[in-house]
Order: structure tokens, then sequence, then C-alpha cells
């Protein structure tokens, strides 16, 4: 009997997979069968950063804080973004056999899998049928917004982060109601977790501000959800999450304790006006239209929009749907609520400061995404969405109507993002043409992370010393210089001192006109542990002095380091002994069955 049962379940799925596979190819295929590096946004310069710590992380055999290029030399980017989706990334690429652009490929489509797939396991295991379950991811992946993150404006780190919050709630509520921890559920959980905390500083911040308010709203709001909350459920979700978090010590560590004295966290009047001067791209002729090329991509499914309102106007109240009717509601609301903060920079300007540096409050437009299809799926759950919960017998009509126009509604919102994905000029310019270029390409002058609590040094009349990319191994260079102790040389190291250290030489301000470092030459220092010796001028002809330049190996550094490495081992750990604790437990079970039989025999 156990066979045909299982026959016949894999029969019925097939259906269903097929159709998210072709889903997934319709918004793929740009990726997958063009050349096309999608200028004139970030993809390529994304793909550029990934392939660079693909080479460091080669010759270090441990991610790097810097790039190195034509520019400049120890310029702390992977400090400050998204440094473990690049390492993630770069390792995939060696994997493969020195593969950047195919593993950068493959990380994107996994991001639309796990998006789609995160919000069908949501919608399965709220008891929604297989077929509706596709009904909010394909709404997440065929929005406007998602399309222009993945291709014109080639927001890699973004894209993957707002990618994983499916997947990790659907992870998270999988553990919290099962009875033990499942591999599976740990798996899902943990990839989504590492990639999550590793990937957009800005999608942490609002992904985690927006999420957890929520949460905490239905904690408050609805009874049923709080008493599914168990102390051993959130233990086991903490045992996931947390070392999953940790991963990304290396790198955030270090961003959290230096962040105020990076350029990009002292640019407040900067980040006001750009947020501000950007708000005409949320207008409402851009939110609400269905045209997706007239639209610079910001245009919300009005269609599903307009689906749920009715759906709250015809779906059953009775008090045995009470949980998911504030669970829509709830999330409706989410979404309201970001919409109308999106809309209004005032509001974001009234956060705490941090807030402004999303630079373009058109990014909200993600969380009002998740707020959607979030009450999509409380609305299924309502509506029965082809499970065996069935509504009421009055309204189960105009329910079944309701359902059946989510055809036209999934229709709409795919077709809009395929006329989205045709608007775009292929190939363009030709991705592989990222990979001829050691120097950078097309990123300008990024000083973002310049150090801005050194001390300003007019540069222009000072003798420079430029240290070649290719001269820095293994994070560390090394140089030659004739000049006099107590001479000022202007370099191209773009790090401060709390991420490089110096020997040979003494830190003495930034360059007023690259940003880079301006050393003192015959000045020792450990810029590590702040001891100097003093300058002596000489009029002595002057020695060769090496100088050295390397990884700073202060507190934050260590301890990131080592908070990774814990991580790392604590989720090894747990996915190598589960299955061998799921098998002593099943053993274990078997000898109590054993023995209640051995009993009831004598």
């Amino acid at each position: 009997m156990s066979r045909p049962t299982q026959k016949s379940a894999i029969t019925r799925r097939l259906p269903v997979l097929a159709v998210a596979v072709l889903v997934l190819g319709a918004l793929t295929w740009p990726l997958l069968f063009t050349y096309s590096g999608f200028a004139p946004g970030d993809w390529e310069h994304h793909l550029w950063l990934m392939w660079h710590q693909s080479l460091s992380i080669k010759s270090n055999h441990f991610p790097s804080f810097f790039l190195n290029s034509d520019y400049s030399v120890f310029y702390p980017t992977y400090a400050f973004y998204g440094g473990t989706l690049y390492a993630v990334g770069g390792l995939l690429s060696l994997a493969l056999g020195g593969a950047p652009l195919q593993s950068y490929i493959l990380i994107f489509i996994l991001d639309f899998a796990a998006a789609f797939g995160g919000w069908y396991w949501l919608g399965r295991m709220a008891g929604v049928g297989r077929w509706m379950s596709l009904i909010p991811g394909l709404i997440f992946i065929s929005s406007a917004y998602y399309i222009l993150a993945a291709y014109p404006q080639g927001d890699w780190p973004e894209l993957t982060g707002i990618s994983m919050i499916p997947l990790m709630l659907a992870g998270v509520l999988s553990i919290l109601r099962a009875d033990r921890l499942r591999l599976g559920a740990a798996i899902a959980l943990a990839a989504s977790s590492v990639l999550f905390f590793g990937s957009h500083n800005l999608t942490i911040l609002l992904a985690l501000t927006t999420v957890g308010l929520t949460s905490l709203v239905v904690y408050v709001c609805v009874p049923d959800a709080r008493r599914s909350l168990t102390r051993r459920g959130v233990a086991r979700v903490a045992g996931v999450i947390v070392p999953s978090a940790l991963v990304s010590s290396w790198y955030l560590l270090p961003l959290l304790v230096y962040h105020s004295s990076a350029r990009i966290s002292t640019e407040y009047t900067q980040d006001r006006e750009e947020l501000t001067g950007n708000a005409w791209l949320v207008g409402v002729k851009h939110l609400f239209t269905f045209s997706r090329t007239a639209a610079p991509g910001m245009s919300l499914p009005t269609l599903a929009i307009v689906w749920v309102l009715a759906g709250i106007l015809i779906l059953p109240w009775g008090a045995r749907n009470r949980m998911w009717v504030r669970l829509l509601l709830i999330c409706s609301g989410m979404a309201l609520v970001i919409g109308i903060a999106m809309t209004h920079p005032r509001l974001i300007l009234a956060l705490p400061r941090l807030y402004t540096q999303i630079q373009y409050s058109y990014r909200l437009e993600a969380y009002v995404l998740l707020g959607l299809c979030g009450a999509i799926v409380a609305a299924l759950v309502l509506a029965g969405g082809g499970s065996r919960r069935t509504p009421g017998p009055a309204p189960r009509a105009r329910v079944r109507v309701w359902l059946w126009m989510a055809v036209p509604v999934c229709a709409v919102s795919l077709g809009g993002a395929v006329q989205q994905l045709g608007s775009f000029e292929y190939p363009g310019q030709d991705r592989y043409t990222t990979l001829e270029h050691f120097g950078e390409v097309d990123t300008g002058d990024n000083r973002d992370y310049d150090d801005v609590s050194e001390p300003v040094i007019a540069g222009r009349d000072l003798t420079t010393v430029d240290i070649p990319a290719e001269a820095v191994h293994a994070d560390r260079a090394s140089f030659i210089t004739y000049a006099r102790p107590g001479t000022l040389i202007a370099t191209n190291i773009g790090g401060g001192p709390n991420l490089v250290t110096l020997t040979g030489a003494k830190d003495v301000g930034v360059d007023s006109e690259t940003g880079n470092m301006v050393i003192e030459v015959g000045s020792a220092q450990d810029t590590a542990t702040g001891r100097t010796g003093p300058a002596q001028a000489s009029s002595a002809p002057a020695a060769g002095e090496t100088i050295t330049v390397s990884t700073a190996h202060g507190a934050p550094v260590v301890l990131g380091r080592l908070l990774t490495f814990i991580g790392v081992a604590i989720l090894i750990l747990e996915l190598l002994l589960l299955p061998v604790y799921r098998r002593l437990a099943r053993l274990d079970r078997q000898g109590s069955r054993r023995t209640v039989g051995a009993r009831g025999a004598q």
C-alpha cells in the first residue's frame, strides 16, 4: 500500500514543480541566455568584487577586508559591506574550478528560488493547497521592484538579503512547530541566515526592524500564535540562527566598532538630501501603474492589492477563523504603514539617524511586498485555498469566485515582469569584459569607507608612492623609500589605522584629494597597539627604509574572527550530529516498544 501512495504523491507534486520551474525560468532567462552586464547598474560591480574576494581567499585561505585595485590598495570594502556574501561567492567560484561568473549567476538563481520556495513553504505550513501556495511567491519575485533589484539596478547583496527573508521565516516556523529539530529545516534556516546576515547591512537593519515589530504585534494580538511558542522551540531556533549570524562576525564586529569613523556615517546632510531628492520615484503615478516600462521599476502589484482588499471584505470572519483574520489585518497593516513611510521621507527622517542611510526610500518597497504576500497567505487560509479547510456555507460561492480571480492576478504580474525584462537592452555591455580587468570597472571614485577620524593633509605637493595591486600578497605589501626620516609621503593605501598597520612609518592623516593614507617616514608605528616613535628630521643622506603594510589585529578583528570560527564549528557539529541523534532516538524508541511488547506477552 505504501508504494502506490508514494507514487501518487509524487505524481501530484510534479505538475506544481513543473510550473515553478517554468516561472523561475521565465524570470531568470536573461541571466542564463544573454551576455549582458545590465549596465548602468551595479551588476558588474558586484561580480568584480566577488571575483576579487575569490582571489583573496585563494591567496590567504581566509576572506580579506581589503579591495586592491588600480585606484587604491587596502581599501576596506569587505569590512563594511557584504563581506560574507562575497566570500561565499568566492568559495563557490573556487569550488567550481575558478568560475566567478558561473557562481555569481548561480547565486542569483538561488535567490529567486529561495524567495519563491520560502513563500511556498509558508503557504503549505499554513494549510494552503499546492497550487494556491504558488501565489505569494509568484507575486513576490515577479514584482517590479524585485526585477529592478536583480537586473537594471543589479544590487546583488540587497537582492540576496530580501530573498532570504521568506525562507528564514519558513524555517523558523517549521522548527517552532516541530516536535524536534529536523535536518531539512535546520539546513534551510542555517543557509538562509548565513546569507541574510552576511549580505547587505541596510537589509539587515530594515528587515529586523519590520519583521521584529510585526512579530511583536502578532505576539500581543494573536493568542493562538503566542501559545504555540515553547521554550524548546525557541531554543532550537536560536541554536541555528545564532551561530549562523556569528559566521559573519569576522566583518560585522569591526563594522559595528569602526563604522563611526567611516565617511559614510558622517554624511547625514547628504543622506537627507538624497532621501528627499529621490522621493519623486515613489510618487503615485509610479507606484500605481500597470506599465513596467513607463515607471522606473517601482510599480506595486496593484491587482494583487485589490484582490487582498476584496478578500478582507468577503472572507469569513467567524470565531474559528479569528487567528487568521488577525494575521491578515496585521500583515495588511504592516504593508500600509511601510508604504506610507516610503512615500513620506519626513517620516523616515524622524526615525533614528541610522535609518536615513537607506539613501532611497523606494528600498522600503521590498517590505511592502513582504506584508502583502503575508496577507495573501492569510487570506488563502481563510478561503480554504485548496486545503481541507472550507469556508462557511454562506460566503462559499463568493469565495470561490474570489479564489479563481487569483489566476488573472498572477498572469498580469508575471506578464508585467516579462514586459519589464523585455524592455532591457541585450546583450548590452559584455559581462565577460569585467573579468579582463584587474582594475575596477564602472564604479567611479567611491570613497565611502575612508577614515574621517584622521587629520586631512594637503597632498598636492607631497612625494607620492603607489603600491601596485599585484604587489599585495596575503594582505601584506612592502616598498622601499629613500626619503629622509620625517618626510611625508602620499600613498594609495585606502584603509585607516583601525584596519591597517604599518612598520617603518607612521600614519599621520589622509590626502585631501584622494582620501588615501599619508605616512611619515622613519616613525615606526604599530597602529594595532597605538605605539609610535618620534620622527627625527635629519640632513644626512637617507638610507633605504622598508615600509610594510598589513592587516591590523585589533580586538574587534581578532574577536570577530574567533566568533566566526565558533559559529562555523557549531553549525557543522549540529548538522553532522543531528542525523546521529535522530538515529539514536529512533533506536531508543524501538527498544522501548520491544520492552513494552515483552512485558505484555508475559
